[in-house]
């Protein structure tokens, strides 16, 4: 799980907005993307949100 942050322009506004990124890699070394989300901010509650979602 990691993020970065870009400052990204919309509806004439500038907004730093985060690109949080979970990568899995299985037993056999292969990398996967699990999730991809664009979001505000980066707080425990938001990855506790993203990790519940990976579950279903």
């Amino acid at each position: 799980m990691d993020a970065i942050h870009f400052n990204i322009k919309s509806n004439g506004k500038v907004s730093n907005r985060g690109i949080y990124v979970v990568l899995g890699i299985d037993l056999e070394g292969k990398k996967d993307i699990l999730s991809i989300v664009i979001g505000e901010n980066e707080s425990s509650k938001f990855w506790l949100k993203i990790a519940d979602e990976l579950r279903f």
